[in-house]
Order: C-alpha cells, then structure tokens, then sequence
C-alpha cells in the first residue's frame, strides 16, 4: 500500500506537532457547539402547573441537575431541570424550598426547564437560567480558543525541533 507524501515527513514523528493538530481539531468541533445560544423567548416556552410527585437529584462528576415528576390533570410528567442555579432542595429561603406535594409551575421547551415557580416566587427564575446558559457557552468558546493557540503553538515546537533535528550541527 502506498502512502502519500505528506504522511512519509518526520513530522508525523514529532509529538508537539501530532497533539497540536488534535488540540486544534477538538477546539474546531467545540466553535460551533458553542457558538450559537440557543436560548427560546419566553413566549415559547409552555407551561405546566401541577403537585410534585418526586423529586430526584443526579449527579456526573461536576454536572448535577434534577428529574422532577409532576402530577397533572392528564396524567404524570417528568421533566429534566439542569440549569438552575441553586439546588432546588435547598433554596434560598423556605418560600423557595419544593418538595413532594408542593404545587409549582415549570415553563418548559422539550422536556427542559426553564422556569420554576413555587406559589408565585420563583424558585428558578428565567432571566437568571438565560443569563447562566450564555455564561456557559462565553466561556467554552474562550476554552476553545485558549486549546486552539495552545494546539498551535504545540504544532508550531514540532515543526521548529524537526527542522533543528534534519539540520546539521555547526559545532
């Protein structure tokens, strides 16, 4: 099997330039996950009022949300809150404490919340839920471009110390 040219340089042999690229290639795939918030208006967001049936709370390393299940007038609802920013079973005082049997209101796009209202206090409100979820995206877009320099000047130690390497010593 013949190989191309390209693949055939002692560069491919140079780690800094190797992870440099594979550095820069994952900052790639991060800039357009990243760099359109997807944020609905709250016109768009639907509305559900009904009693809490349970409550659970998961966590994945530094990632933690809850699953809340509502009872409606038509049935049983589960929903997914992961952008609040303060745990919904702590609150910030006990007009924002919701447990088991509490009647709340979540506004809701795709099985997302956005919003949390517990007897007219928001537990979760959605400016702050917006305002947290552009924060986040600012700065994985600020990660990306940190990992993009960092892979390229990585590359760039690769194809300095090749050249040095191909080069004769003048000693």
């Amino acid at each position: 099997m013949k190989t191309s040219k390209i693949f055939q340089s002692p560069l491919w042999k140079s780690s800094f330039f190797v992870y440099g690229l594979v550095a820069m290639g994952f900052s790639f795939l991060a800039f357009p996950m990243h760099s359109e918030t997807e944020v609905p208006n709250i016109d768009e967001l639907e509305a559900f009022t009904g009693v809490i049936s349970e409550i659970e709370e998961w966590r994945i390393k530094n990632h933690s949300g809850y699953n809340l299940s509502l009872k409606l007038h038509e049935g049983s609802r589960e929903f997914g809150i992961t952008r609040c920013e303060y745990p919904l079973n702590l609150g910030q005082g006990p007009k924002q404490l919701i447990s088991p049997g509490d009647i709340v209101t979540v506004l809701v796009v795709n099985d997302g919340v956005w919003q949390v209202e517990k007897n007219g206090v928001l537990v979760c409100p959605y400016e702050r839920v917006v305002k947290i979820q552009i924060q986040t995206d600012q700065l994985n877009i600020k990660l990306a471009a940190f990992v993009f320099v960092l892979g390229f000047l990585s590359s760039m130690i690769g194809i300095i110390r090749t050249r040095r390497g191909g080069c004769p010593s003048k000693a």
